[in-house]
C-alpha cells in the first residue's frame, strides 16, 4: 500500500509539472513529437499572387507536393535552399503536372514548362530527373500551364521570397 502511494504521489508531481511546463512554453513546435505545421508565403509575379507553402527542410524537400490530389490556380511549393547549386527534381507521387520555376536572388532564371507526372506503374528507377541550366536557391512549383498562361518568363522577379 505505501508503494502505491509514493507512486500515486510521483504521478501528480509529473502531471502538475507537465502543466507547469506547458504554461511556461506555450511554443511547442520545437519538441521532436508534435507535428510541424506548414508554412505558406505569398509571392508576387508580375502581378500575380501565389500562396505557397515553403520547404526549407530536408525533410518537407523530399516530400514536395508527393501524394497531393491537386492544387488550385494560385497556390503552389516554394522550395529553397541554403546555397546555389543545380538541385534534381523528380515528380515521384504526383498525379497532376507541374512547372518548374527555378530562381536565383528572386529572380527567374530557368523554366520548365507543363512536366508531366509519371505514367501509371512507371518505377522510381525510370522517372526523369529534372534541373536548371543554371545554379538556383529556390525553386517554385506551380499548376502544368499556369506559367504559359500568365506569360510568365525568364527574368521575371519574384516578390515575397
Amino acid at each position: 500500500m505505501k508503494k502505491f502511494i509514493i507512486q500515486f504521489i510521483l504521478l501528480i508531481l509529473v502531471i502538475a509539472g507537465s502543466f507547469f511546463f506547458l504554461q511556461q512554453s506555450p511554443d511547442l513546435s520545437n519538441l521532436p513529437f508534435v507535428p510541424k505545421q506548414p508554412v505558406f508565403k505569398e509571392l508576387d509575379i508580375k502581378g500575380n499572387r501565389f500562396r505557397v507553402e515553403v520547404a526549407d527542410t530536408q525533410e518537407k524537400r523530399s516530400r514536395g507536393l508527393g501524394g497531393k490530389e491537386k492544387l488550385a490556380s494560385d497556390e503552389g511549393m516554394l522550395f529553397i535552399f541554403p546555397k546555389r547549386d543545380k538541385y534534381p527534381f523528380w515528380m515521384k507521387g504526383l498525379t497532376f503536372p507541374l512547372d518548374f520555376i527555378w530562381i536565383r536572388e528572386e529572380k527567374i532564371v530557368d523554366l520548365l514548362r507543363n512536366v508531366q507526372p509519371p505514367a501509371q506503374g512507371q518505377t522510381d528507377e525510370s522517372l526523369p530527373i529534372y534541373q536548371s541550366i543554371e545554379e538556383v536557391d529556390a525553386v517554385l512549383e506551380i499548376n502544368g500551364g499556369v506559367a504559359e498562361s500568365l506569360n510568365i518568363q525568364v527574368g521575371d522577379k519574384i516578390e515575397g521570397i
